[in-house]
């Protein structure tokens, strides 16, 4: 085996580059320009992802009990506090707001006061996060779109078709004290956060309760009871997921194609050496020693170009993440530098697919050498 390596070895690197050397470079750019770009590629929406994800928690949290029932999820609510985990009973309500012929439909989620303060992340215009009865926090989006400002009262009707006893639907008069920015799902557009005192928990007014923090020490999961964060938003991260899979394949098509590049420098090398064949033949060398040649020589070039494409491809992640080469617009993209994200499953996946296409592609002018005898090797360098 360490003879095959060697031979294997010395036509990957001949003594003569401009002869031999030159096929074998442009097989190594082909692979590693696949590798390189999967990769960065992979990195960049798994950056993106990330942020929808860390967004998304900020005002949904990490799991939610969907339909509460005290009754039922009472032992559940105990082990929370038993274990100092962070949760929020709430209720939402639709409601629309009106101002300057202007109306938007948005909903107003109520939390249990006592909960609210230091359980939502909220990214808010002024520092101040406390929040009484009566008081909401609007989106961004929703404050430019309808002219609100800190501090402005504003009345929000009801949209249940049930009337007061004026004949008017229900309204409600509440005062901005902050705005918060979060784009992702348009929450900002649409959601506006309170709190009340006049329900307490465990009151049936609270039909669902948000969870902060990692539960999965303390509830066997999956529990039916209990949606993730990633339940909640499926549609959008689902789509996220089949973006990244076919980035992942439209890209892994470059190795494809320089795939056929390799088979066909095992094809060219095999045909030059036919002498070098001869002479292991004539020692006595076997055809699947022989086949056992260039074979190791089409790995070796692959999984060198591969390798050093990854390798290449997360030097340019740490040198973005390090010092942000790559900067954004945040008005568009959230962020103001580009985020990027590997892990070591995406590494893996490519490598697999990489070897199984690879070893296809090498194994092909093997049959063709395979059917060579020894004797017409000899003849032919005679």
């Amino acid at each position: 085996m360490n003879v095959i390596f060697l031979i294997a070895k010395r036509f990957l690197m001949p003594r003569n580059m401009l002869e031999g050397g030159i096929i074998n470079i442009i097989s190594f750019l082909g692979l590693f320009i696949g590798a390189t770009s999967i990769i960065l590629s992979v990195a960049v929406l798994n950056g993106f992802q990330g942020i929808l994800e860390d967004e998304t928690k900020k005002i949904y949290g990490d799991y939610a009990i969907i339909n509460f029932d005290y009754d039922r999820d009472k032992e559940l609510i105990e082990n929370f506090e038993k274990n100092s985990i962070k949760y929020a009973p709430y209720y939402e309500e639709e409601f629309f707001i009106s101002k300057n012929k202007k109306q938007s439909l948005v909903n107003l989620k109520t939390i249990e006061s006592s909960r609210f303060d230091g359980f939502y992340d909220l990214e808010l215009v002024e520092d101040n996060r406390g929040l009484s009865d009566g008081e909401i926090i609007i989106g961004k989006s929703l404050a430019d779109k309808m002219d609100f400002s800190i501090g402005d009262s504003i009345s929000i009707y009801s949209t249940k078709l049930n009337m007061s006893y004026l004949a008017m639907p229900l309204t409600k008069e509440l005062l901005v004290t902050n705005i918060f920015k979060n784009r992702i799902l348009r929450s900002d557009e649409f959601l506006i956060f309170t709190v009340s005192k006049e329900y307490s928990f465990p009151n049936k007014k609270f039909t669902d309760i948000e969870i902060v923090g990692d539960i999965d020490g303390v509830v066997t999961m999956p529990n039916d009871n209990i949606v993730s964060w990633k339940d909640r938003n499926r549609q959008l991260f689902d789509a996220t997921e089949i973006e990244k899979k076919i980035t992942f394949f439209t890209l892994f098509l470059i190795i494809v194609v320089a795939s056929f590049n390799l088979s066909s420098s095992v094809m060219q090398i095999a045909t030059k050496k036919t002498r070098e064949m001869a002479i292991l033949s004539t020692f006595g060398m076997s055809k699947n020693s022989i086949s056992s040649i260039f074979l190791v020589y089409g790995y070796l070039l692959a999984i060198t170009a591969i390798v050093s494409g990854i390798l290449f491809a997360l030097l340019i992640i740490y040198i973005q993440n390090t010092f942000g080469v790559f900067m954004l617009n945040p008005e568009f993209y959230l962020v103001s530098m580009l985020p990027m994200e590997i892990s070591f499953k995406d590494i893996s996946l490519l490598l697999f697919y990489s070897i199984l296409i690879i070893g296809l592609f090498a194994t092909l002018p093997l049959m063709l050498i395979k059917k060579i005898r020894p004797i017409e090797l000899i003849n032919k360098n005679i």
